[in-house]
């Protein structure tokens, strides 16, 4: 008797441990493991499919359309489904997956008027493989893209063979209608084509905003993506009152631009017949309003088309106005003259004495009347150094001046630091800076020497813009811009900003002064040709000379133009700048010309009041701003 209650506790305490165990372990799996069961089981029986928002728009500052976006259709597959029911089909089975792509591509290609798809790219959905990054689990997937971003025209064929019943199907279509599916999206377009393509940048075909404007502000443009979760069986078909859920996207905020369509459109007219007649490597234009910092034109040659940027090199992608960091040359004399007109080092008195070749202590500077044959300039103040752009009377002129006041002076323009411009990727050009202690070397005076003229450093055409436009602005410095205001998707309020001036870096006297120097290069000195009838340019050519493998080399050279216009109350500030030009060596030659082109264009077609027919030319829709406006 004793025995059998023995046995029967033992069984008793056996049964409760059993049941314990099971309890804890549907506690465990239950609750404790709920949420990573869930996360896998959604991983296998949810399908997510991403919701690209709508982007924003952008404007030219006379709310011309510069991109936006339309609607497009992007073909998926599910290569599990593909592979599944490949199985099911008795001509199919027997396949590897090398051969069935090859198979469902050949099918595909018959319907859908693309070269996305191919054989390859079918191959690799089957191939492909992730791995949780936590347990390194693998996890199926369910979702490949096959092509992006078609037209309506180009899908018309596969949604109607999707929409077939499968009697009438091949094998090859029975297998795709279950595994592939058409989504919309949305496509970024730019109506004008190749306009400024360069500021702008494109967007790819994941909507990230690439080079220029589009990625500046992507952050802005780019809007709040949204997603579509649905439940499905095994086959990746949607279960019939399964689980399903949509968040919505948010579209972005759009821009309006500083740009004028109308100028940039004559900046890149007269750069295409630049690259045509001289042959540089590359061309520059920038307009800018001085007053407000206001980028009006931004062109760069070789350009592209954002509408097809894939084929296109990158390197046409830079905005060169922004990334070409070179030796200003001449161009560069009359920001040195301000410094020193303003510090009082020289007055518009002061002389000194051009011989064709200087020596100075330890190095000698030779003026480019030696390279031409010309005589000499012989005296020359300060006037006649930039009339004449005389590197010895620079170079002399400027070691009146110590080196950091000189460098502190060039910093002030801007010279040597980023301009903020927010169009794309900037270089910051390149200055040295004074040594730290000691009296000047004669490598430091040579240095100085050199840089009076143009030499030993390194600026971007930006950069030499907004220092001209401090002249033209009577010594205040302005920050470039190339954004107006931003309009909010969500509110549909206007947000202006207002500009941001910098610093007086110059006294308005001094402004003047140089302004008049400048006028005086125009009338009688190397700038003759950018010249304009009946109204009077202030302006300065240069010449740089490029290193090639150490040293200086003649034969390829940076010409430039920089003028303001009007000269009398500067309304633009002008540059030209082109790399290496195989025909023509001096700015007074190349450049200036183009200037004096892009002159007469502005001021024909682009000064108030604007010719009728530019309607023609201009055929994008206006935006009309929210009369609730802000600014900032």
């Amino acid at each position: 008797m004793t025995g059998f209650r023995d046995r029967c506790a033992f069984l008793f305490a056996g049964a409760l441990l059993a049941t314990g165990v099971v309890a804890l372990r549907l506690f465990q799996v239950q609750v404790l493991s709920h949420p990573q069961a869930v996360q896998k089981a959604r991983k296998v029986w949810l399908r997510q499919i991403d919701l690209a928002p709508l982007r924003g728009n952008l404007y030219s500052r006379h709310l011309r359309l510069l991109a936006t976006c339309e609607l497009a259709f992007s073909v998926w597959a599910d290569p599990q489904t593909l592979r599944l029911v490949a199985r099911q089909q008795p001509s199919l089975r027997h396949l590897s997956d090398e051969a069935l792509a090859q198979r469902l591509t050949v099918a595909l290609k018959e319907a859908l008027a693309t070269e996305q798809v191919s054989a390859a790219s079918l191959r690799r959905a089957f191939k492909r493989k992730e791995r949780d990054h936590r347990n390194g689990m693998p996890i199926l997937i369910r979702f490949v893209w096959l092509a992006r971003q078609l037209r309506r025209a180009e899908v018309a064929r596969l949604q109607e063979m999707l929409r077939r019943p499968n009697r009438t199907l091949s094998p090859e279509w029975r297998v795709l209608k279950q595994g592939l599916g058409i989504c919309q999206e949305f496509r970024r377009v730019y109506p004008y084509g190749r306009l400024a393509a360069s500021v702008l940048g494109f967007v790819n075909r994941d909507g990230m905003g690439c080079y220029g404007v589009e990625r500046q502000w992507d952050k802005w443009l780019k809007g709040k993506a949204g997603k579509v979760e649905q439940e499905v069986d095994a086959l990746g078909r949607p279960i019939p009152q399964g689980f399903a859920a949509l968040v919505p996207s948010s579209a972005g905020d759009s821009l309006i631009l500083t740009l004028d369509e109308q100028m940039q459109q004559e900046a890149e007219a007269v750069l295409e017949e630049a690259m045509q007649k001289f042959r540089p490597r590359s061309a520059i234009a920038i307009v800018l309003e001085p007053h407000t910092g206001d980028v009006l034109a931004l062109a760069s040659k070789p350009d592209f088309d954002p509408n097809a940027y894939w084929r296109f090199p990158p390197e046409r992608f830079l905005n060169r106005a922004l990334s070409f960091a070179y030796e200003p040359g001449s161009t560069l004399k009359p920001i040195i003259a301000a410094i020193l007109l303003d510090s009082g080092a020289v007055t518009e008195r002061t002389t000194t004495e051009c011989q064709g070749v200087w020596k100075g202590d330890g190095f000698s500077v030779r003026c480019w009347v030696t390279q031409k044959g010309s005589a000499p300039h012989g005296t020359e103040t300060l006037a006649d150094a930039l009339c004449h752009s005389c590197n010895i009377a620079m170079a002399r002129f400027a070691l009146r001046l110590p080196y950091a006041r000189l460098y502190r002076g060039l910093i002030a323009f801007g010279v040597g630091r980023k301009t903020g411009v927010k169009a794309g990727y900037e270089e910051a050009g390149w200055l040295d800076p004074p040594p730290s202690e000691g009296m000047p070397t004669p490598q430091i005076r040579h240095h100085q020497a050199c840089i009076a003229f143009g030499q030993g450093l390194m600026v971007t055409p930006m950069q030499l813009a907004v220092a001209y436009a401090a002249i033209a602005n009577d010594g205040l410095l302005v920050q470039p811009r190339i954004v107006l205001g931003i309009n909010e998707s969500r509110t549909g309020r206007t947000r202006w900003f207002l500009p941001r001036p910098l610093g007086q870096v110059i006294s308005p006297a001094t402004a003047q002064k140089i302004r008049q120097m400048l006028v005086a290069v125009i009338e009688r000195g190397t700038g003759q040709r950018a010249r304009l009838e009946g109204v009077t340019v202030a302006g300065k050519t240069g010449t740089a000379t490029k290193v090639f493998r150490g040293r200086y080399d003649p034969t390829k050279v940076v010409v430039s133009f920089f003028g303001l216009l009007p000269a009398d109350r500067p309304k633009w500030v002008i540059g030209i700048v082109l790399d290496e030009p195989a025909y023509g060596k001096w700015g007074g030659e190349v450049a200036a010309p183009l200037f004096a082109a892009f002159g007469r264009r502005i001021l024909w077609r682009v000064q108030p009041p604007r010719p009728l027919s530019l309607s023609q030319h201009l055929t994008a829709p206006f935006f009309f701003a929210s009369a609730a406006m802000t600014h900032q």
